[in-house]
């Protein structure tokens, strides 16, 4: 439904909001800027924004919409204020650019992130004084019959037959909404219809918009320093604003998309002419594997056996063989990938064995120290009779945890940690505060939740990791967070 409010069905002319769909359409705008020799996309991000820190000088526009620029994304670095971020373009563009450091070095790694294109939407405005909403309209939206299609670049502007997107609870559902009070371009901020978007992806076939010397620069996977492709997945390496590679063997251009309860995804099949786009309003839906399917329905002659799938069952058809409370107990700990930023942590709960990634997740045993993982997980232990590493095997790869000493406290350990810490690049002061024997953060004023203790000087909360520095006499300085989409955000103890 698109209203569930008011009873309003959903269509193929309903408006909804595509997420990181939207980056292809910044990728267009700057593509054609560069075609007509506007600007270059090796040009450094710093010629056109000399705002930014000097590091800047080396990221070029290429590597920041390719998600290897190393760029720290900006919502991520948002979310450790405690604030909620109620700007637009020009203030998200502001967390940017103070932005004291990269995560990695430049074309070193893929890792996603949306800052490069904040600042894409405003290089658009500030090559053309116009923003990227009526670049957007006039030089793509309206030459394709896209008449349903802008982007979002008025919060309190009214949409004809726009969708309301909702989150489930318990039995019934809450609405999910935009939670800026501004309009952020660029990144995301598309809201077209299943009609639209169909005229949008004939494009790449016609090149009407761009012309087909832009549309390959889009669909040609990018290069890390290695010269390996910037994978975004098993079979996936990203381009520019696309994802390039295969679906069981068929080569497919790809990309999804997520914002508050929306949700989109699309598949392109260049050599069958075949594309295959599900938009949806509901946030547990999975538009990925609906596209699959669907694409399947039409291609799956011309496709390899679904290698992923069959894993899974095979995988599920494994049979559960009990273990005893000993080797349990010899399998609980932390591990930690640290070049992931990564933890995770086993617990027995009586007779079962839980892995604590955010979620709880009960370990079925499989034998020889393999454990099943919900559906589409496997777990292994290596190492003798308290193993050392930890594997975690999904369809598409497997990721190595190491074992971390635990770390036991008592509540006057911990009050050691309490104090002030502060990071001038977010501007703010971060209080560990001691509440009924447990620390407590607080960002700016706000309760953000417990630090939970993990391995000596680690602490957990919620996705982000944080490992606490000393100074050579043992006094605590300060720490780093690595949370998800920034690495290494450095605090500073002034207190």
């Amino acid at each position: 439904m698109a209203s569930l409010e008011h009873g309003v069905p959903l269509t193929t002319r309903t408006v909804l909001d595509v997420g990181s769909i939207s980056k292809q359409f910044t990728a267009m705008a700057i593509l054609m800027l560069e075609k007509e020799g506007r600007l270059s996309l090796d040009d450094p991000i710093r010629k056109h924004f000399p705002e930014m820190p000097a590091y800047a000088d080396g990221v070029t526009w290429r590597r920041a919409l390719s998600q290897t620029s190393g760029l720290r994304d900006f919502r991520t670095l948002s979310g450790q204020t405690g604030r909620t971020f109620a700007g637009d373009t020009i203030d998200a563009q502001g967390v940017i650019t103070r932005s004291a450091e990269p995560n990695y070095v430049l074309g070193e790694r893929y890792l996603y992130t949306n800052s490069g294109w904040i600042l894409a939407a405003q290089l658009v405005y500030r090559l053309t004084g116009k923003t990227l909403a009526q670049f957007a309209e006039e030089r793509m939206f309206a030459p394709l019959g896209m008449r349903d299609t802008r982007f979002f670049a008025d919060n309190a502007a009214v949409i004809p037959h726009v969708a309301t997107a909702y989150a489930p609870r318990g039995d019934a559902f809450r609405v999910a909404r935009n939670t800026y009070d501004g309009a952020i371009m660029g990144a995301g901020g598309v809201h077209t219809t299943i009609e639209n978007f169909g005229r949008w992806l004939g494009n790449y076939d016609t090149g009407a918009v761009g012309g087909r010397e832009v549309i390959s620069v889009m669909t040609t996977a990018t290069r890390l320093n290695d010269s390996t492709p910037a994978r975004s997945g098993a079979t996936q390496a990203y381009a520019v604003g696309l994802n390039v590679g295969t679906v069981r063997g068929v080569p497919v251009v790809s990309l999804g998309g997520s914002w508050a309860g929306f949700r989109a995804h699309f598949l392109r099949f260049p050599e069958q002419r075949v594309a295959v786009a599900t938009f949806g309003n509901h946030s547990a839906a999975g538009p990925d594997s609906l596209a699959r399917h669907v694409a399947a329905f039409y291609i799956g002659d011309r496709m390899l056996a679904d290698s992923a799938a069959l894993w899974r069952a095979s995988l599920a058809a494994v049979p559960e063989q009990p273990t005893d409370v000993a080797t349990m107990r010899a399998l609980t700990g932390v591990w930690r990938n640290v070049a992931r930023g990564e933890v995770r942590r086993t617990r027995r709960a009586g007779a079962t064995l839980l892995m604590i990634a955010g979620a709880r997740t009960r370990l079925t045993p499989l034998g020889a120290g393999r454990y099943r993982a919900g559906a589409d997980a496997e777990i292994r232990f290596e190492g003798g009779a308290v193993p050392t590493r930890m594997f975690v095997r999904s369809s598409s790869d497997t990721v190595t945890f190491v074992r971390a000493d635990t770390a036991l406290h008592t509540p006057a350990t911990l009050a050691a940690y309490a104090g002030e810490y502060r990071n001038e690049e977010i501007e703010t002061t971060q209080k560990w505060v001691m509440e009924k024997d447990q620390l407590v953060l607080y960002a700016n004023e706000r309760r953000q939740g417990t630090l939970e203790p993990t391995y000596p000087d680690g602490f957990l909360r919620g996705e982000s990791v944080i490992d606490l520095q000393r100074d050579t006499r043992g006094r605590i300085t300060g720490y780093t967070v690595q949370s998800g989409r920034v690495r290494n955000l450095r605090f500073t103890r002034v207190r």
